[in-house]
């Protein structure tokens, strides 16, 4: 993947379910990946989110992806000051990451230069559900 391939406003429908495939909560809203530096990319998601337990709330996330020549780091931005997320390879879009206890691994799939999916698997002490997202243009 190129930095070309993100860049732009992209509709999100997003899943939250447990492993058993029971729903946990659902979001829909936009994504917008934008160049803030040479090689770097800077994603901004807002997303309304439902959940049977808490009702209806509004979801704000920041990340900078900063590519290399094989891989593409995605950090935290505007929160846990700039922390490394998580690195992918460029030729196989998976990775995995720990945030504290918690463990999440990604698999990422380009449908079509137009839509892409993405499944983080999260696992710890307070988690354990899957997120699966479709963004289309």
């Amino acid at each position: 993947m190129e930095i070309e391939n993100l860049v732009g406003k992209w509709n999100i429908t997003r899943i939250i379910s447990h492993p058993d495939g029971t729903p946990k909560g659902r979001m829909q809203g936009m994504g917008y990946y934008g160049i803030c530096e040479e090689n770097q990319l800077l994603y901004q998601e807002q997303l309304l989110h439902t959940t049977d337990e808490d009702g209806l709330f509004f979801a704000t996330k920041f990340y900078r992806y900063h590519f290399k020549k094989k891989e593409i780091s995605i950090y935290f931005y505007q929160e846990e000051e700039g922390r490394l997320f998580m690195t992918l390879p460029k030729n196989d879009l998976r990775g995995d990451a720990t945030c504290k206890e918690d463990r999440y691994s990604l698999v990422w799939d380009w449908v079509n230069p137009e839509t892409f999916l993405t499944r983080y698997t999260a696992v710890g002490p307070q988690k354990n559900y899957i997120i699966e997202s479709e963004f289309k243009r």
